[in-house]
C-alpha cells in the first residue's frame, strides 16, 4: 500500500478521479481536489432509486433509508453498511470518519440520539433531548463538510446531536484541537469528557479508508479516541490475499492504496485492538443490479462536471475509466479485491 508522507510521494495523478492529467499532486491532494468538486455540486439532485438499489444491496433497510431520507439519499458514496456491524446503540458517542456527504452520519444520529431511531420514526429521531449520545463527522474535503453542515441545519440537528469537522484521518488530533472539541464541560457537566482522547463508544467509516495512506496511523488514531471497550466498523476496499496489483500495468491512485487484506488484522493486533475480525461485506465490486442513471451522460469521464442546458451536472466520482485504464473494463475485480468491514475492540 502506499505511504503517503506528502514530501517523498508525489504521484502524478491520472486515477479515474480526473479526465484531465494534473501537475504533480499526492494521492491525498488528489482525494481532496476530487471530493471538493463533488461537495460543489452535491446539492443538485441526484438518482434516488439508484441510491436506494445500491443500499438495498449493501444490506440498508427501508427504514434506514427513510431516516436518511430523499434529501440526502442520493448523496450516499460508501462501499458497504458499517452499521451492520457497528450496532450503535442509543446513548452512545460516534465518530464518522470520511462521513462524506453525511448518509451514515445521519443514520447513526437516528441509532445514537434516540431510542425511537431503529423504528424508522424520523420526526422523534431528530429530538433535542438525545440522551447524551452524539456524532462527529470528520472529512478532508472543505466542500462537502460544508454541505453537509447546511444540510444537518436544515434537517434540524443541533450541536449536540452531531458535528462536522474538515480533518484528516492520519491527523485526528488537529481537526479537534482546531474545533476545541469537545467543549470544556461545565460545573454541572462534570461527568462530560474534556478530551477527544478515548471519547468515543464506536468508530465507523463508509469507504474513506480506501483513500488513506497510512492505514497504520488511521487505526492508531482511531483507538485513541475510543473508550476502553469501545469498538470500530471500518468498511473498505482491499487487495486479497496473494493478489497483487501488475507493475506492468498503469493502477488508479485510488486502488494502489488499498490495503492488502491479510494485512489489516496483525497491524490492528499490533496497535492493541482485541477481538479484531474481518467481515465480508457482502459487497461484489461486479454484478451488482443497479438501475441504469437518469438523464446522465455515459460517455463523460469519471469526475467530470459538465455543462448542460446551461446548468451544471452533479460531480461523479466513478464513472467510466479515462483512456490509461481502459484495461481495468475487462478485468473481473472481484478476483482482486474484496470490500469488508474491519471490527475491532478496545
Amino acid at each position: 500500500s502506499i505511504r503517503d508522507d506528502d514530501d517523498k510521494l508525489k504521484q502524478s495523478a491520472n486515477c479515474p478521479f480526473s479526465n484531465k492529467t494534473p501537475t504533480i499532486i499526492t494521492p491525498k491532494e488528489e482525494t481532496k481536489i476530487a471530493y471538493d468538486n463533488v461537495g460543489t455540486t452535491a446539492s443538485r439532485k441526484g438518482n434516488t432509486a439508484r441510491a436506494r438499489a445500491i443500499m438495498t444491496q449493501l444490506g440498508y433497510t427501508e427504514d434506514d433509508m427513510d431516516i436518511i431520507g430523499e434529501d440526502d439519499i442520493y448523496n450516499f458514496q460508501g462501499v458497504a453498511n458499517p452499521h451492520k456491524v457497528a450496532n450503535i446503540q442509543y446513548e452512545e458517542r460516534v465518530l464518522d470518519i470520511g462521513c462524506g456527504l453525511g448518509c451514515d452520519s445521519f443514520l447513526a444520529v437516528a441509532y445514537a440520539c434516540s431510542d425511537k431511531g431503529r423504528e424508522g420514526n424520523y420526526a422523534e429521531a431528530a429530538e433535542k433531548d438525545n440522551g447524551g449520545g452524539m456524532v462527529v463527522g470528520i472529512d478532508l474535503s472543505v466542500k462537502e463538510i460544508q454541505h453537509v453542515k447546511t444540510r444537518a441545519a436544515k434537517r434540524g440537528y443541533d450541536r449536540n446531536q452531531v458535528i462536522f469537522l474538515e480533518g484528516d484521518a492520519e491527523k485526528l488530533n488537529l481537526a479537534f484541537e482546531k474545533e476545541n472539541f469537545p467543549p470544556s464541560p461545565s460545573s454541572d457537566e462534570k461527568q462530560k469528557s474534556s478530551s477527544y482522547l478515548n471519547f468515543f463508544d464506536v468508530a465507523i467509516s463508509n469507504g474513506a479508508f480506501c483513500l488513506i495512506p497510512d492505514k497504520r496511523k488511521a487505526f492508531q488514531n482511531i483507538y485513541n479516541v475510543l473508550k476502553t471497550g469501545g469498538r470500530m466498523a471500518i468498511s473498505t476496499t482491499t487487495i486479497l490475499p496473494s493478489k497483487a496489483l501488475d507493475s506492468n500495468l498503469e493502477w488508479p491512485v485510488c486502488m494502489r492504496m488499498f490495503e492488502h487484506l491479510d494485512e489489516i488484522v496483525s497491524i490492528c493486533d499490533e496497535i492493541g485492538f482485541k477481538n479484531v475480525r474481518i467481515v465480508d461485506a457482502e459487497s461484489p465490486l461486479e454484478g451488482l443490479e443497479i438501475p441504469e442513471e437518469e438523464e446522465e451522460d455515459d460517455h463523460i469521464g469519471a469526475a467530470e462536471a459538465t455543462e448542460q442546458k446551461g446548468q451544471k451536472k452533479r460531480f461523479k466520482i466513478h464513472g467510466r475509466y479515462s483512456k490509461e485504464f481502459e484495461h481495468l473494463e475487462d478485468m473481473d475485480m472481484d478476483a482482486l479485491c474484496k470490500v469488508v468491514t474491519v471490527y475491532g475492540e478496545k
